[in-house]
């Protein structure tokens, strides 16, 4: 018998398992969080504080049956905030595992200007990566917004 299945057998009587960092999360494997932020400015440019702001990401996979390729959504993230007093947002979106590219749908509400609704797709290649410690990798990407007043 092989030292390396000698080892696995008695390990595995002894309670310890092979694992690796697929699948769920698990305490010391790596991770990536995903932030979406930006600023909600007025047409001539004033920062506006106190904008609502609901940012929903759309995680899209490419799946292949017998009928070919196609995309398929398998996670949905909503999160809502306001913007501070100079007009900046942030959100957390945790990590968005095994992603082809994400569809967001940012809608922006404050009384005194028109709703604004922003859809759009992004890539990892959108995504600005920056280590953060030693597991986790944060995943920022800026959407700015730009409300209209009420006539």
């Amino acid at each position: 018998m092989k030292l390396t299945k000698l080892l696995t057998w008695l390990l595995t009587i002894l309670g310890f398992q092979m694992l690796s960092c697929t699948g769920e999360d698990e305490y010391g494997c790596p991770y990536t969080t995903y932030k979406t932020s930006g600023t909600v400015n007025d047409e001539s440019g004033n920062k506006i504080q106190g904008a609502e702001v609901n940012v929903k990401i759309d995680a899209i996979i490419e799946k292949r049956d017998s009928s070919g390729t196609y995309n398929d959504t398998i996670n949905r993230t909503v999160q809502t905030t306001f913007s501070d007093k100079k007009g900046h947002y942030e959100t957390n979106h945790g990590d968005l595992k095994g992603y082809n590219a994400l569809s967001y749908e940012v809608i922006t509400q404050k009384d005194g200007y028109k709703p604004d609704t922003i859809r759009k797709e992004v890539n990892r290649s959108d995504f600005k990566f920056k280590r953060s410690g030693d597991w986790e990798t944060i995943a920022s990407h800026e959407i700015n917004i730009v409300l209209k007043k009420n006539k």
